[in-house]
């Protein structure tokens, strides 16, 4: 009985094994040849990207997470930092933007402007829904790519028309390469931006 107990558990753990073995491995996809992947990335107007967001300037330093959430032609950003206290909340409609730092609400029609006025710091936000899926914006020049035909740095020209310099150091392995670390640094501000996921 012992024996037969152990021949079952020796049949059934080979099955297992023959069974693990047989999976396949986690495929990285290749990426989309480089035309096709840009009108790929171009039409991606509705998603969802969290990430962690560094800033760096003269006089300060902060860090923390950044939700980003594109609904068309607006979107909505908010950056907590990493003990959960909120940096901002931003939101674009049509008649502008509305921020709220510090337990204040303001308006404006522009969102970088407004921003800036109150953070203290630049970030090119009106281009943000362009350089966060690797894409440049009608301004930009010296653009740069890999061998797969990905963007890995451009010259952007915000809407303040203060330059930056963007760079991409890692994509994410799928079809679109969706960026997964970037860089953009301006003559007073240097951001690093992780992406940990995106959604659709």
């Amino acid at each position: 009985m012992f024996l037969k107990q152990n021949l079952w558990a020796s049949c059934l753990l080979g099955l297992f094994l023959t069974g693990c073995a047989s999976q396949p491995a986690t495929q990285v996809s290749r990426p989309l040849p480089a035309a096709e992947r840009e009108q790929a990335l171009d039409a991606m107007t509705e998603f969802k990207v969290l990430a962690t967001l560094g800033v760096t300037t003269p006089g300060e330093s902060v860090s923390g997470n950044l939700k980003w959430q594109q609904d068309g032609a607006y979107y909505q950003t908010s950056m907590t930092n990493f003990l959960g206290f909120s940096v901002f909340e931003l939101q674009t409609h049509a008649g502008g933007a509305i921020v709220k730092v510090n337990g204040e609400t303001h308006q404006a029609m522009s969102a970088g402007a407004l921003l800036d006025y109150l953070s203290g710091w630049s970030l090119p936000i009106e281009e943000m829904q362009l350089w966060l899926k690797g894409l440049p914006g009608p301004s930009s020049e010296n653009l740069q790519r890999d061998g797969m035909g990905r963007l890995t740095s451009f010259t952007l020209t915000d809407s303040r028309g203060r330059q930056w310099q963007v760079s991409y150091s890692d994509f994410f392995p799928d079809a679109k390469s969706l960026p997964r670390k970037m860089r953009l640094q301006s003559d007073e501000t240097l951001l690093k931006l992780v992406i940990r996921e995106w959604q659709p």
